[in-house]
């Protein structure tokens, strides 16, 4: 059961430190919640919390807050098919579905990510919101 939105902002704000909260710590708060990664993440806007240290490593690392990409030496086949259809289908991948096909496959997120990068595939709609 979800619950209200001012615990929900209580509890990002009682996870973030300096006014910033790492990707991981935001979706688990979101989830323990019982809210939506987006509901979170309007509420973290709202409270001018930015996200850092991107799962995907798309953005938040250093103190220019750039990207930290595991490019990958190989992209397997399955994998290189899988983003083809995907970006055929829509022109993009969604961090939602590296987040899926990471766990259903056993492979990093971070990977995926870098085999994304790698191979000019554009990854959309952060779930967080940070990005669409």
């Amino acid at each position: 059961m979800a619950v209200s939105k001012d615990e929900v902002i209580k509890e990002l704000k009682g996870a973030a430190r300096q006014g910033r909260i790492s990707c991981a710590l935001a979706l688990s708060t979101a989830f323990r919640c019982g809210v939506t990664p987006g509901e979170a993440g309007t509420c973290l806007d709202e409270q001018g919390i930015r996200i850092e240290s991107c799962q995907l490593g798309l953005f938040g690392y250093g103190p220019g807050k750039q990207k930290r990409i595991q490019m990958p030496e190989t992209i397997s086949g399955e994998v290189a098919d899988w983003m083809a259809d995907r970006a055929e289908a829509q022109g993009h991948i969604t961090c939602l579905e590296i987040f899926a096909k990471a766990k259903e496959d056993g492979l990093s997120r971070a990977l995926l990510a870098g085999a994304c990068e790698k191979t000019g595939v554009k990854i959309r709609a952060c779930q967080l919101g940070a990005f669409f």
